[in-house]
């Protein structure tokens, strides 16, 4: 029995924060695979006791074994023919960003990055190891550039962006951005600076708001049945972005 199956099977046991964590859960390999116990407990504020008991009451000792048992029934699951060999399926998703990419966005973007005065950029949890990249590269070619994470921005981060500066977010699907999309929004309106998002969701509700929205595919907007790192995405455009960045410089 899989451990979806073990979930349907004492669902009726579930209390109302269990069942909140059931659909969380339910079929979403993605989120399982990408949240750890705590990133769970911030993100939908069900807490990690909460966690512990619902992975428990499906044979677990706790939220890792449970997370392990998952990535295990998935690699098994897919070894079909019908379902794409790891690697194959990453060099399909790089052939969608090769031929998704458009370059006069990205020419765009990269002017910006180079007039920008200071670069704030934006990451968290998985996205922050490619925002972290970003401002190694930009350091390189002496633009000046921090990293913050989202998830902890204080108060003070309005007093951090200046007339010219640039705001650049990394983020996956965007669930996590919570309470800087107002902050951001209405900081906006006060200071005149570039935001910018590079992020594989399509319809977030910043986007009117960005001077460059920069989608890139993903396993999950692409339906792929394969569970591949989607880091790799970010790391490779990244890469591409920093390039024009050389050129301009």
């Amino acid at each position: 029995m899989n451990p979806f199956e073990k979930m349907d099977l004492k669902k009726d046991s579930f209390t109302k924060k269990e069942l909140i964590l059931y659909d969380v859960l339910k079929d979403n390999l993605q989120n399982i695979l990408s949240f750890s116990a705590s990133d769970l407990s911030k993100q939908y504020n069900i807490s990690q006791s909460t966690i512990t008991r619902f992975c428990q009451k499906i044979g677990y000792d706790g939220y890792n074994e449970f997370k392990f048992d998952v990535f295990r029934s998935g690699k098994q699951g897919s070894s079909s023919k019908d379902d794409l060999s790891t690697l194959d399926a990453y060099i399909k998703l790089i052939e969608i960003l090769k031929s998704s990419i458009n370059y006069n966005q990205l020419n765009q973007f990269a002017s910006d990055i180079v007039r920008a005065n200071s670069i704030i950029i934006l990451g968290m949890h998985k996205s922050a190891l490619p925002a972290k990249l970003l401002q190694y590269n930009l350091f390189k070619y002496g633009k000046k550039a921090i990293f913050l994470d989202y998830g902890d921005i204080v108060n003070d981060f309005q007093q951090l962006v200046r007339e010219d500066d640039m705001v650049i977010i990394y983020t996956n699907r965007g669930n996590v951005l919570g309470s800087i999309n107002s902050t951001l929004r209405e900081l906006i309106k006060k200071v005149s600076f570039n935001l910018s998002i590079i992020t594989m969701n399509d319809k977030l509700s910043l986007k009117k708001h960005t001077k460059n929205y920069i989608w890139l595919p993903s396993t999950i907007n692409q339906g792929f049945q394969n569970y591949l790192e989607n880091q790799v995405v970010f790391f490779i455009y990244t890469d591409i972005l920093t390039s024009q960045i050389a050129k301009l410089m």
